[in-house]
């Protein structure tokens, strides 16, 4: 057998049909795109992100590998390398921008081959190297947003502390606009590259379709959100209210028709007055709430709970994600009639104190919520904290203080926290 005989790649004759179908399922990321990712909404940012994130990353270089095997298969699978464009460094955004620059002028490596950046559905700017010229990589950014017509989704989820507390130049805003009318998600998720007030505002006016909006403030003014963000919105999430009501602008009458059924909030210990005002006017059309709170000001989240209490007639689930349980106090703590509460701690190391505050809490629950059905713990690490270090809590909670309640309480892949308990021989 010669040299070249054995370099020969003899592939199987199948239809283009069929090896796309194959590609896809080599390289899809489940709960990535358009709809599936509309299960994840109340996790979009950084929860989302620590999720998929590596996921997308692996299935990126299966695309690579692909698209090298053969003319043919570059042809082939094009399509799936460029759907999901992940920028990972500063150093990929002049190559990246070259290359679609040139497909959208029609002046590919192949003649006749289709826009590479009209595949696009997805771009994730997740750059986490230091700046060499801010100036120059902004509008690179811009310009490769530019060729991306069919944006569905875009995240800016920038780790680089060269980029902190800077805003986000106004070409990108303009270059967003041409995909305006494809926009599904726009997650601003990180302190880097900030969106102002005014070019966002103007943005969210262009964008009709758009169903979840991730942004860590957002104007409030003259006693409402400005409708036009929350017109297509189903998911909000944001962090904190900024009050412009002294600047002028254009009143709003809060006439437009509002879609608003999810809203993912921080407690802001600085602006308490707003939140309320907020689930004032917006909580009658809110049936999932979940709350982030990053402070140890047991007051203020009791008191946005009193409020999401008595303005959220239609809610059905309420998640609560805090530092640590022991910063849930039981004074002037009370849930709405929901079906559903999730409950989270972010602290890695917790005592048995903490576990033994949460099942506490619950007992209350018991109580005063005669509606709940189900109870989740959504956080892992309070699952695996439990079942290795504090099982002991758990059997006497659900034996003793939680036995008869209304509901069942399960872990964060959805099942029973006692089956887990019984599988490992401790209940």
């Amino acid at each position: 057998m010669t040299a070249r005989e054995k370099r020969t790649v003899n592939l199987p004759s199948l239809p283009p049909e069929l090896w796309e179908c194959i590609f896809d399922l080599a390289t899809s990321v489940p709960g990535t795109l358009i709809p599936d990712i509309y299960q994840h909404s109340s996790l979009i940012g950084p929860p989302y992100n620590r999720i998929y994130h590596p996921a997308l990353r692996a299935a990126l270089i299966t695309k690579r590998y692909l698209v090298r095997v053969c003319k043919q298969w570059w042809h082939l699978a094009r399509r799936y390398l460029y759907q999901a464009i992940y920028i990972g460094r500063v150093r990929c955004l002049p190559s990246l921008c070259k290359t679609l620059k040139k497909y959208a002028a029609g002046d590919g490596t192949v003649p006749g081959v289709h826009s590479l950046g009209s595949w696009t559905q997805r771009l994730d700017v997740v750059i986490r190297d230091q700046s060499i010229d801010f100036d120059a990589e902004c509008e690179y950014l811009a310009e490769i947003i530019w060729s991306l017509p069919n944006l569905a989704i875009v995240s800016f989820a920038i780790t680089s502390d060269s980029y902190n507390a800077t805003p986000m130049p106004f070409s990108i805003f303009v270059a967003l606009r041409c995909s305006a009318s494809s926009l599904r998600v726009l997650d601003w998720s990180t302190y880097a590259l900030v969106p102002d007030r005014a070019p966002l505002e103007g943005l969210l006016k262009e964008v009709p379709y758009l169903h979840i909006l991730n942004c860590r403030t957002l104007s409030w003014r003259n006693g409402f959100m400005p409708t036009h963000a929350l017109s297509s919105v189903h998911t909000l999430i944001v962090q904190s209210l900024d009050d412009t009501s002294n600047h002028f602008v254009p009143i709003d009458t809060g006439e437009t028709r509002i879609n608003l059924r999810e809203a993912v909030l921080g407690v802001d210990t600085w602006r308490p007055h707003l939140w309320a005002k907020f689930m004032c006017r917006y909580g009658i059309h809110l049936t999932t709430v979940q709350i982030w709170s990053a402070h140890h000001n047991w007051r203020a989240l009791n008191t946005l709970l009193g409020v999401i209490n008595g303005s959220c007639p239609n809610l059905r689930r309420l998640t609560l994600s805090v530092i640590k349980f022991s910063y849930i106090s039981l004074d002037g703590f009370s849930l709405p009639p929901v079906e559903y509460f999730g409950v989270s701690a972010e602290a890695y190391q917790q005592p048995r104190s903490a576990y033994l505050h949460l099942f506490t809490i619950l007992n209350f629950v018991k109580y005063t919520v005669p509606t709940l059905r189900v109870v989740q713990l959504i956080n892992p690490r309070n699952v695996s904290a439990l079942l290795t270090q504090h099982a002991k809590v758990a059997v006497r909670a659900l034996d003793q203080q939680l036995a008869g309640s209304t509901f069942h309480v399960e872990c964060h892949d959805g099942t029973l926290l006692s089956e887990k308990l019984k599988d490992m021989g401790k209940m």
